[in-house]
């Protein structure tokens, strides 16, 4: 975990947008211009007078750095900020700052110069309730602001924020050497006597324009001195934001007892949207002055908020909990920590969140940084997993369909079948050499056999060569957290692909192939589709696309398994086109996150998922083509009009076709193993034998139901049975039904269902994680509390 967590590091998080880092104030630009563009004018003001000290005079005097920065700039004009700030301060009815009830404290500093800097530096340190003493060889404060700015905008200024500030300041009093100071037992002094005026020998000493004067010699009693503002030849604007800067060094000093001038800020590290940058016009004032309402909603409301946001932008997790990824990890970092704390703390506060990635890994693409916010996610389910702390039921139903995919039932393993002469010649000839391996993955063949048999006839027709391995890839285990499982289902299936003989794998499903390319990097892998278009090279398809929607435009949507393999992306959309079906790309091509499958985060949140679900299907109004089969079920589930590519080439299934039930996906499986068994290597699958003498009748609404909340017919056929054995069950007198439930796993499955001459008619059914404790008595006799 730690790995990740130093990641964040060098999170930009927090990074200043690039107007605020230009200006020497560092205003909140972005909450100014928030308040700015819904005419908050006294709360704007509010925002920029605590970066700037004397708003008004600022807004005078302002020289645009932000103007240079603004990225703005070189598209039609920088965000015309200064006209914003003057528009504020003047439309502003609340000006007066606030006065706060703050003990004095007893550590004395000294300005030397009431110009605009050393001002500023005092406003500062005073509403700290310091005791601040101003000398000003002059008989006015205000300095060069006399020779730039009508008195009447600036002493207002300097008069209402100091208003309720207690100061000394001496008029007609000049400082002719430090060592008038130290003797007067101030702690710190601040030299800002303006261009030309007497540094005192402060400047250009080792740690900056500062240094440490000592009384008798001793370190205890030692004065810091300071200098900066146009003394140290800075602008007005600079000057004066100079001062602020000078008042927190004092601070720093009086605080640790070290010296910390001020320097220059880092490179500014922000990152600006590009799909933000529209032109618009610059707004110019009706007026020629300040802005009406509208106009400063609108210019103010062509900043684009330059932040580093791109993982709130795409990043399904951070956008739908609304929390920034340095929220996540502290959040992640609590749920590890406590976990195995006996704190009465909240132990759990990300265990939902944390499974709700669905790991297709965007966050770390489109970060600057590269911060694998999925891979941390990940790794902070298998140390729960690790602590026995993990909630098993968010995973279980994958966990038992991907056992049940590499099972005996639906498992198939073999090599390239021999020719038919000589399965039918006795024992004449060698096996046939096994040059490649048919991988379609385990959800393909559950939607429909025919989108794997289909596909495997024509590679065989091309290649004889071609073995079959029809399991599993692992990947549930990975998603749930277990490691020693998925450990366990890596070797397996690295020893079957050795005992045929190392072939290279044909992978019907990208996620498959990512994962075999992680894990069995020593794996030789290509796509079905690059297979079958350089295999089966011009052939059209178009007549078995007949009746499926072939004639209507299709956006191509390309899973995040696939995100940049640009061979698997280009040879799908060449056999879409050879389908005959008209395709187009998707605003950003492959950049989008999952289709809600990935991660298996629908037991762990299934709003979240259909939020992720939705948002995808929302990147274009056009039917989908996709060619990841858990992509077309998830569209579809959420009334999105997908196909699959194999849908076009082989005339499979039509665009309104009605999905098979989870049950009936384990019968697709168990009867696609026996089909190629028959007509490939012509062989007799031994028949399974009912795991229960019940028959259950399910009506269309219940089913759905059921898919909802993973629930197996076999689920239920175990529930009924244990109920009508141990004839733990209740009877509704009413509606003429029995009710009985049992623990399976993690979940709590509940039926309710009536007898119907020999079956079982199932009214409803649901799962809880509920546990229910059981008394040792039912219906007044002793039974085995076993559920």
């Amino acid at each position: 975990m730690e790995k990740y967590f130093r990641q964040y590091d060098r999170c930009r998080q927090n990074e200043k947008p690039f107007c605020t880092h230009a200006c020497p104030f560092h205003v909140d630009v972005l909450d100014f211009q928030t308040k700015m563009e819904k005419n908050n004018y006294n709360a704007a003001y509010k925002t920029f007078r605590n970066a700037v000290g004397f708003p008004d005079v600022v807004a005078a005097l302002c020289s645009e750095y932000c103007a240079e920065a603004c990225p703005r700039k070189d598209l039609d004009q920088s965000v015309q900020l200064n006209l914003l700030e003057k528009t504020c301060v003047a439309k502003a009815t609340r000006k007066d700052p606030t006065d706060y009830n703050v003990p004095l404290k007893k550590r004395k500093i000294a300005i030397v110069g009431a110009g605009i800097s050393g001002l500023a530096c005092a406003l500062r340190l005073a509403q700290k309730k310091y005791e601040v003493t101003v000398y000003e060889k002059t008989g006015r404060w205000g300095g060069m602001l006399w020779d730039l700015l009508t008195s009447e905008l600036f002493l207002a200024d300097i008069e209402r924020q100091l208003q309720f500030e207690t100061y000394d300041l001496h008029f007609n009093t000049e400082i002719a050497s430090i060592e008038e100071l130290l003797d007067q037992d101030f702690e710190a002094v601040y030299v800002a006597t303006g261009k030309g005026g007497s540094s005192f020998g402060v400047l250009d000493q080792e740690q900056g324009h500062c240094t440490i004067v000592k009384r008798d010699g001793a370190e205890s009693t030692a004065m810091a001195v300071f200098a900066g503002g146009s003394l140290t030849g800075k602008d007005p604007i600079r000057a004066m934001a100079d001062g602020l800067d000078m008042a927190w060094a004092i601070e720093v000093f009086l605080k640790t007892g070290r010296l910390e001038y001020p320097s220059a800020p880092p490179a500014c590290r922000s990152a600006s949207d590009p799909d933000k940058l529209i032109r618009t016009e610059a707004v110019s004032p009706s007026d020629g002055c300040i802005y009406t309402d509208e106009e400063a909603s609108l210019e103010a409301g062509r900043c684009i908020r330059c932040q580093c946001d791109a993982c709130m932008k795409y990043c399904d997790v951070c956008a739908y909990h609304n929390k920034w990824p340095m929220r996540i990890r502290d959040d992640i970092m609590s749920t590890v920590a406590f976990s195995t704390s006996e704190s009465m703390m909240k132990k759990t506060p990300a265990k939902r969140l944390m499974n709700t990635c669905t790991q297709c890994g965007l966050c770390e693409e489109v970060c600057p940084e590269e911060i694998e916010i999925g891979r941390m996610l990940l790794e902070a389910r298998r140390s729960l997993h690790k602590q026995g702390t993990l909630p098993g039921a968010y995973h279980q139903f994958w966990i038992r369909d991907m056992a049940f995919a590499s099972s005996e039932a639906a498992a198939l393993t073999r090599r390239a079948p021999q020719p038919l002469w000589k399965r039918e010649g006795a024992s004449q000839g060698t096996p046939t050499d096994t040059r490649y391996a048919f991988f379609p993955g385990c959800q393909l063949g559950a939607a429909d056999p025919r989108y794997v048999s289909e596909p495997y006839r024509q590679l065989l027709e091309k290649r004889p060569d071609t073995g079959l391995m029809l399991r599993c890839c692992g990947i549930p285990a990975e998603w749930a957290g277990n490691e020693a499982l998925h450990d366990e289902e890596i070797g397996k299936l690295r020893k079957e692909w050795e005992e045929l003989g190392r072939p290279i794998l044909i992978l019907a499903c990208p996620s498959c192939r990512k994962h075999l390319k992680e894990y069995l990097p020593e794996i030789e892998t290509t796509s079905l589709y690059e297979i079958l278009e350089q295999w089966c090279g011009e052939t059209k398809r178009g007549d078995s696309a007949a009746g499926l929607g072939a004639s209507e435009v299709y956006s191509i949507f390309d899973p995040c398994s696939a995100r940049n393999n640009i061979p698997m992306e280009q040879a799908v959309r060449t056999l879409a086109l050879q389908a005959g079906v008209q395709i187009e790309e998707l605003p950003k091509g492959d950049l989008h996150g999952c289709c809600g499958y990935g991660g298996h985060v629908s037991e762990a949140n299934a709003e979240y998922a259909a939020y992720v679900t939705k948002s995808r299907g929302a990147l274009s109004d056009k039917p989908y083509l996709t060619y990841c089969i858990n992509c077309r079920d998830i569209f579809r589930g959420e009334g999105k009009p997908a196909l699959h590519l194999l849908d076009l080439m082989y005339g499979i299934n039509p665009i309104d076709s009605k999905l098979p039930s989870l049950t009936e996906r384990r019968k697709n499986r168990v009867r696609l193993k026996e089909t190629l068994l028959t007509e490939v290597w012509r062989e007799t699958m031994e028949k399974q034998q009912p795991q229960s003498k019940y028959r259950l009748i399910i009506g269309a609404e219940v089913q759905e139901k059921m898919d909802q909340m993973k629930i197996l017919e076999e689920d239920l056929l175990e529930v009924i049975q244990f109920g009508e054995t141990s004839k733990r069950r209740t009877f509704d007198e009413e509606q003429g039904t029995y009710s009985c439930y049992r623990e399976l796993g993690h979940v709590t499955y509940w039926v309710e269902y009536r007898q119907n001459d020999d079956a079982y008619e199932v009214v409803n059914a649901y799962t809880h994680r509920m546990k229910i404790k059981l008394e040792g008595v039912w219906n007044g006799r002793k039974v085995k509390a076993d559920l």
